[in-house]
């Protein structure tokens, strides 16, 4: 069912497209003000600029104005639509895997109150004290069992696993453990259950084998992942901050990834190929990319004077601002903020908190977090990824587990359009 832009939508497109000089137009898009597009979606001009922020609504200058621009028609029905369409059952469904509708059921992780909980506790109040092997065995649902104190993972006995590891040794964390982990299928139960014992002691061996790929240990994991990778990174103080990053990003429901792993988990393959699909998943330029993309934003900026300026120039072209806003979380990704009270940021990612802050008045969301602790613990550079590519490793065979338990084919239906 189509959805009318409301008269107010048309009736601003109009007028602009009759009054505005031929430089402001962006292609075969109708360009409309702040206050129209506001007043189409019933929010505030400052939330319009927030859609901004998250590349939802895309921007031009406004050549009548230098200090104003021109929002894209297109995209603000786009969120009316979506609006409508969350409302209307039939029509959720047939876009059941758009995102922002759920498509399967969990036990894992949800949302509440702008709060993540894995199952029942909240994962910012937990990661005050846990580690990333608590938060498995609360995920994995090990009950009393404990696999870690028996994991027997050697990488010096898998063949071909330290040429390979110095051959990747400068490659992103996603693309070390993508190359690596294939040599634990042959070692690896082609059947190793749903849930007890064996399937445990697998999940924590892979786990294992993970948190060496990506932090480039050639040896056995004697110590608790934190502070293995601190001192694999040159910053055994690091641990605690490392800790809590572990265990705030061990789950977020059904991202890319995780949908990607349940998937393949569905049709009973290996614990090791599970993973390498969601690594596979985070290696694209739109999921595991976004701690670069963070990077990269702070790094254009010589000094916290540059800031305003920098991210004035991306709203100004309609840009995202990188580490900033989340869908799921209207006020504000608590995983950043739990992150950032245990660091010290450095100038520059301070000033830049504090303009994104004052001109859109959006938070930061974990993938700033993690930049900022790279930043500021003087970390390696690619950090942020190795450590989201280890801590979702425990989420993913949470859902490994969960789909084997609900032992269906995950096999979607296509709708066909003739071209």
């Amino acid at each position: 069912m189509l959805v009318h832009v409301p008269s107010i939508l048309n009736q601003h497109i109009n007028m602009k497209q009759h009054n505005r000089p031929k430089t402001a137009e962006r292609g075969a898009d109708k360009l409309i003000d702040a206050a129209a597009a506001a007043k189409a979606l019933g929010v505030s001009a400052n939330t319009i600029y927030a859609y901004v922020s998250r590349g939802l609504v895309r921007s031009t200058p406004n050549p009548s104005n230098p200090k104003a621009s021109l929002y894209v028609a297109a995209d603000i029905q786009t969120l009316i639509e979506r609006k409508t369409r969350l409302r209307r059952p039939r029509a959720a469904a047939a876009t059941a895997l758009e995102f922002g509708l759920p498509v399967l059921k969990t036990h894992l992780t949800h949302f509440e109150d702008n709060q993540l909980f894995y199952r029942r506790e909240n994962a910012v109040t937990w990661s005050q004290d846990a580690t990333l092997e608590d938060t498995a065995r609360l995920l994995w649902n090990t009950g009393e069992y404990n696999p870690f104190p028996t994991v027997q993972f050697d990488p010096r006995q898998l063949p071909s696993w330290s040429d390979t590891s110095k051959r990747f040794a400068h490659t992103r964390a996603t693309d070390r453990a993508s190359a690596l982990l294939p040599l634990l299928t042959l070692q690896e139960s082609p059947h190793p259950g749903m849930a007890g014992v064996p399937a445990f002691q697998s999940a924590a061996r892979l786990l294992h084998a993970v948190a060496a790929a990506c932090s480039g240990l050639e040896a056995p994991i004697r110590t608790p992942i934190h502070q293995t990778v601190a001192a694999a990174w040159g910053r055994p103080s690091a641990s605690d901050v490392l800790r809590r990053s572990l265990v705030l990003l061990a789950d977020h429901e059904l991202n890319a990834s995780t949908f990607a792993v349940r998937v393949v988990a569905s049709t009973g393959a290996r614990h090791t190929n599970c993973v390498l699909g969601g690594l596979a998943a985070l290696s694209g330029a739109k999921h595991g990319a976004a701690s670069e993309r963070a990077r990269n934003f702070l790094n254009q900026m010589s000094s916290p004077q540059d800031a305003t300026t920098t991210i004035g120039e991306r709203l100004d072209n309609g840009e995202l601002i990188p580490g900033f806003g989340h869908f799921l979380y209207r006020e504000g990704d608590p995983r950043a903020g739990e992150l950032l009270r245990h660091i010290k940021l450095d100038p520059i990612a301070a000033a830049t908190l504090a303009a994104v802050r004052d001109m859109i008045g959006v938070e930061p969301n974990v993938d700033f977090a993690l930049v900022a602790i790279e930043r500021s613990l003087k970390l390696p550079n690619g950090v942020a990824l190795a450590l989201f590519a280890i801590a979702r490793t425990v989420g993913w065979l949470a859902h490994v587990f969960e789909q084997r338990a609900a032992g269906n084919l995950i096999r979607p239906r296509a709708e066909f359009i003739l071209e």
